[in-house]
C-alpha cells in the first residue's frame, strides 16, 4: 500500500477512493451513503464533492423528494467529465462503445473486418472520429492472448506476436488491452452474477472457449499475463488437433466451431457464428441432429467445469456468449455432466453454474473497466486537479 506522507496526499487519495465507489456502484450513491463506504465524515465528504465538481470529475444533483427533511442528493458523472472508449475486436468484427463515469455505455459503431491486424486501424480511425477533450483512456477487448500487454496471439486468425503499437501508435489517450473472456469474467465480477463472489471461474463461449479465475473480484492474470486458456487444456479427450497446436483441447468440444464442424462447415470464418445461431435455432425447434450437436456441445462443457471445479473449488461459474443459449437450452445436461466430472466428496456442494448477466457485451464492458483502472488512481488525479 502506497505510503501517504502529506495531507494532500490523504486528500487525492480520497478523491480516487471517491471516484471509484461512484463508478463502482450498482446504483447512484448519496453523499452520505459515500461518506459510510469509504469511513469518512460527512464534512470531510462534502469537501471531497465540492473539489472534484469543481475539477468537472463528479455531478452533484437533488434526488426526488422522499418526506419532510433535508433534500437527498446523489452523485454522478459530470457532464463534462472523463469518458473512455471501449472497442471488442472478435474473430470477424468490431464494436466501438463510450463509457461515462458510473457505467452508463453507448454504442458507437461496429463492423466486420478482413481477419488481419489492419482491424486496429480501422478502431483507431474510428477513435479518432468520436474522440474529445473527455476521452481519457482505449481499452480493447481481443479474443486470444495478450503477452506483456501488448503483443497478441489469435490462432484462429494466425495471428502471432501482432504488436497492437504499430497499429494504435502513441501520441493519444493510454490504450490498455486484456483478453476477451478475462475482461468478460471481469466485468461479470464487478457488473453482473458474480459481484460479492469471492472464487469464481467464468467463461465466455464464442467461436470456442476461454476462461477466467476470479479471486475477490479479481481477474488474475499468471505470471505472463496470459492465464486463463482452460479451452486449451485436454479436459475431454478430443482426438482432434487444434489450430492452436496442441491436439484434443478442450474448445475443439465447445463453442460454434463445434457445432458447425458437426455439420461440415470448416470454422473459425466469419459465418460460423450465424451458421451456430441456426443449429442452435433448428435445435430448439426439435431437429434430431441439431439436437444431438447441441447435446454434445453441451455435455463438453459440463465435463469440463467438473474436471475445473475438482482443480479450482470455484463457489459459482458464469458462462457468456453461446454459453448463455446453453444453459437456457440445456441446463440439466451442463449440470448432469459436470456433477459426473467432481469428485464424489464434491458433489454435495456442487458450484453454481449461472447465465452470465452482462450479456454479449460482457468483453466491451470489461475493455472499459480496465480504461477506467488505468485513470481512477491518485496519480491521473494530481494531473488532472
Amino acid at each position: 500500500m502506497q505510503q501517504l506522507k502529506t495531507s494532500a496526499d490523504l486528500r487525492v487519495h480520497n478523491q480516487a477512493r471517491l471516484l471509484r465507489a461512484v463508478h463502482d456502484a450498482d446504483e447512484p450513491l448519496t453523499r452520505a451513503a459515500a461518506a459510510r463506504l469509504l469511513g469518512i465524515g460527512r464534512n470531510t465528504a462534502a469537501a471531497l464533492v465540492g473539489e472534484l465538481e469543481a475539477a468537472r470529475l463528479l455531478h452533484e444533483v437533488g434526488a426526488e423528494s422522499t418526506g419532510r427533511g433535508r433534500p437527498t442528493t446523489l452523485l454522478l458523472a459530470h457532464p463534462e467529465g472523463p469518458v473512455v472508449l471501449a472497442a471488442d475486436v472478435r474473430e470477424d468484427s468490431w464494436t466501438l462503445a463510450r463509457i461515462e463515469l458510473g457505467g452508463q455505455l453507448t454504442e458507437l459503431e461496429s463492423g466486420e473486418h478482413d481477419r488481419t491486424p489492419a482491424v486496429f486501424d480501422e478502431i483507431r480511425r474510428a477513435t479518432l472520429r468520436h474522440s474529445d477533450d473527455r476521452l481519457a483512456s482505449l481499452g480493447i477487448a481481443v479474443a486470444g492472448p495478450v503477452r506483456g500487454g501488448r503483443r497478441l496471439h489469435i490462432s484462429h486468425l494466425g495471428w502471432d506476436e501482432v504488436d497492437l503499437d504499430e497499429h494504435i501508435g502513441a501520441g493519444w489517450a493510454p490504450t490498455v488491452v486484456d483478453n476477451d473472456a478475462r475482461l468478460a469474467g471481469l466485468a461479470e465480477a464487478r457488473r453482473g452474477a458474480l459481484r460479492g463472489t469471492g472464487t469464481a471461474l467464468h467463461f465466455h463461449i464464442d467461436f470456442d472457449i476461454g476462461g477466467t479465475l476470479l479471486l475477490a473480484g479479481d481477474a488474475q492474470r499468471g505470471a505472463h499475463n496470459i492465464a486463463g486458456e482452460f479451452g486449451h487444456m485436454p479436459l475431454t479427450g478430443s482426438g482432434l488437433r487444434c489450430m492452436c497446436g496442441v491436439k484434443g483441447c478442450w474448445s475443439l468440444d465447445v463453442g460454434t466451431n463445434a457445432l458447425v464442424r458437426r455439420f461440415g462447415t470448416e470454422p473459425g470464418h466469419a459465418a460460423g457464428r450465424e451458421l451456430g445461431r441456426q443449429v442452435l435455432a433448428r435445435a430448439e425447434a426439435g431437429e434430431a441432429e441439431a439436437g444431438r450437436a447441441v447435446d454434445d456441445n453441451a455435455a463438453a462443457l459440463g465435463r469440463g467445469l467438473g474436471a475445473l471445479a475438482n482443480a479450482l473449488d470455484p463457489e459459482a461459474i458464469t458462462l457468456s456468449g453461446l454459453g448463455v443459449e446453453l444453459v437456457r437450452l440445456r441446463r440439466g445436461l451442463i449440470e448432469e455432466a459436470c456433477a459426473d466430472g467432481l469428485m464424489e466428496f464434491r458433489r454435495a456442494r456442487p458450484p453454481r453454474i449461472l447465465a452470465a448477466t452482462v450479456g454479449d457485451l460482457g468483453p466491451l464492458r470489461g475493455a472499459a473497466e480496465i480504461a477506467f483502472d488505468a485513470i481512477l488512481n491518485p496519480e491521473w488525479l494530481r494531473e488532472r486537479l
